[in-house]
């Protein structure tokens, strides 16, 4: 095959050469907004209560977890209906925005996960504060929550605080 029968596509070669082959005048480059991962979660998310946590090994909690964390929601008159629960590690480097727009959520509980992962500002655990319209609250992880009693207390007091309650 001589290099006279090669076809590129247009689009392939707008992609390669970026930059003007002659210097000059430099032209903008058109970026494509970047799209939002369909994200799947736990929970049918009725009351837009978004929960994050971050377990590479599991789709979502073993099974002690997830009993804690059941319980954890009965205490606040809550069910897996009323939440949405979101394992990030499955989407990484996603900006709290982005997670905004994937999931609908008025209010927020993150379980070990440090704010800055979600491109939010530091804040301490167990307060409760605004961003961009919903209420966060940030956690220990579960695990070390369910072997401390006096964690589960903070994180009970976060909860009253977030929920109204």
């Amino acid at each position: 095959m001589s290099f006279d029968q090669v076809q590129l596509d247009p689009y392939f070669l707008a992609r390669i050469y970026t930059q003007p082959i002659i210097p000059g005048e430099k032209a903008p480059v058109a970026t494509a907004p970047a799209a939002i991962p369909d994200v799947k979660f736990l929970g049918e998310n009725q009351k837009n209560i978004a929960l994050f946590i971050q377990n590479e090994g599991e789709a979502y909690l073993n099974e002690e977890l997830f009993n804690l964390l059941t319980n954890i929601l009965n205490a606040c008159k809550l069910g897996m209906q009323d939440i949405a629960l979101v394992n990030i590690a499955h989407y990484p480097a996603m900006a709290f925005t982005s997670w905004q727009s994937a999931v609908k959520m008025k209010q927020a509980v993150l379980f070990g996960i440090p704010p800055a992962t979600m491109g939010l500002e530091d804040f301490p655990f167990y307060q409760v504060i605004t961003a961009n319209g919903c209420q966060l609250l940030s956690s220990d992880d579960l695990y070390p929550i369910s072997q401390d009693k006096m964690m589960k207390g903070k994180l009970w007091g976060g909860l009253k605080q977030l929920l109204g309650i």
